[in-house]
């Protein structure tokens, strides 16, 4: 259109110049024409290019005004059509739940040593600390009255046994005499503490030369063959914690070994300052060398389940006490489509699929799905938003581990 246009004015800048008799004219004056035609028509010219520029420019803004708002309009709705997701591809694997606890050794026996008679503190035969066998001698009172009194019954008794065998004494007189000895020995052993077991004297309360009576506690005895460690469970891990459970354990004295036992004992109250519960393992401690008092931290087995299914505990979302995960259904891919580098759904257009699942049990970043799901599926990993069925969505990467 342009062209023509200029076509027409050159066309009739000629017919302007043929219809000057210039060839009539005197060489100066037909110059002097020329110049003005020569000047008209390069103004014409400029004029013309400008304005085809500011006519090109302006047709580019009216084409975009136009068209260019709808092409938008189709990439924003495709754009909303289709939410980016990450999805975890379901599998089964062995699972196991423990819970890291803190904690200290306890002596399993501790024994309060206490005469049964009164009198004065004669020996104290340990220290505090020291190693004592099972039927040592710990401590002894004054044993001169019980000794006479032993001696005296002795005398006794033989004394009737020889004037039973002559006659003189019926068998219940015997039987009397040998019940004062008894009583006698009885009296003697009272005036001495004997260890139960082997174990190790833990503190000494009295000194030798001190009146003591069965009242008096004059030290303690400490048996830790066996003994049991101690831990302080939280109130919300309380409901995880059931009698016989395996539990490793650690102590710091002794930090390349470890122990394992069973939880025995479990406190039916929660303390409540601490808002803890008290649980409590036995251990064996043939070498002695768990010692009360002693930091130690453990490891329970809460919760174990061999070929488990197991999901991330983001995949699923609680409505009124049902579970749910949102699975993606990969659509077909075309004839010719390349695959992806991740994996073979990365990268495609799925629908959405809301489905309920019983969750068998769930931790703080897992859950095993009792029913529901089948291995392989694949679910929306992370629930940033609320799906519905249908919904289109395109799979921008498939996870196949939890952590």
């Amino acid at each position: 259109m342009f062209k023509s246009k200029i076509n027409e004015i050159f066309k009739l800048l000629k017919d302007k110049v043929k219809s000057l008799n210039i060839k009539g004219m005197d060489a100066e004056k037909r110059k002097i024409i020329l110049a003005k035609v020569k000047k008209n028509y390069i103004w014409i010219l400029l004029g013309l290019l400008v304005t085809v520029f500011v006519l090109t420019r302006t047709v580019g803004k009216i084409k975009q005004v136009f068209f260019g708002k709808k092409e938008d309009e189709k990439r924003i709705v495709e754009f909303v059509d289709t939410i980016p997701v990450k999805v975890y591809k379901v599998k089964r694997m062995d699972f196991k739940d423990t819970l890291p606890v803190m904690g200290r050794i306890e002596g399993f026996k501790e024994i309060d040593l206490v005469f049964d008679g009164k009198g004065i503190l004669e020996s104290f035969n340990f220290e505090e600390g020291e190693r004592i066998l099972e039927g040592d001698i710990i401590a002894s009172i004054d044993q001169k009255d019980a000794l006479l009194k032993l001696k005296y019954s002795s005398l006794e008794l033989e004394k009737t046994k020889k004037l039973y065998e002559l006659g003189g004494y019926d068998k219940l007189a015997v039987d009397q005499k040998k019940l004062e000895y008894e009583s006698a020995k009885r009296d003697l052993e009272k005036t001495n503490i004997y260890a139960p077991s082997d174990g190790y004297l833990g503190s000494k309360e009295k000194d030798t030369g001190a009146f003591v009576s069965s009242q008096d506690k004059v030290g303690s005895f400490v048996d830790f063959s066996e003994v049991y460690a101690s831990f302080d469970v939280i109130e919300e891990d309380s409901p995880k914690i059931e009698l016989g459970q395996t539990v490793e354990i650690f102590v710091d004295a002794y930090p390349g070994d470890s122990y394992t036992g069973t939880i025995d004992m479990i406190s039916p109250t929660i303390e409540g300052r601490t808002r803890t519960q008290t649980i409590k393992i036995e251990l064996e401690n043939d070498e002695s060398l768990l010692k009360p008092g002693m930091f130690a931290r453990a490891i329970i087995n809460t919760y174990e389940k061999k070929d488990a299914l197991i999901i991330p505990a983001s995949a699923f979302k609680k409505k009124e006490n049902k579970f749910f995960v949102y699975i993606v259904h990969p659509e077909e891919k075309e004839e010719g489509e390349e695959e992806t580098e991740l994996s073979e759904d990365a990268g495609q257009v799925g629908i959405v699929e809301e489905r309920e699942i019983k969750v068998e049990y769930s931790t703080h970043d897992v859950a095993e799905v009792e029913t529901g799901l089948e291995e392989g599926e694949l679910i929306i990993r992370e629930l940033h938003q609320d799906y519905k069925d249908q919904d289109k969505v395109e799979i921008t990467e498939v996870q196949e581990t939890i952590f």
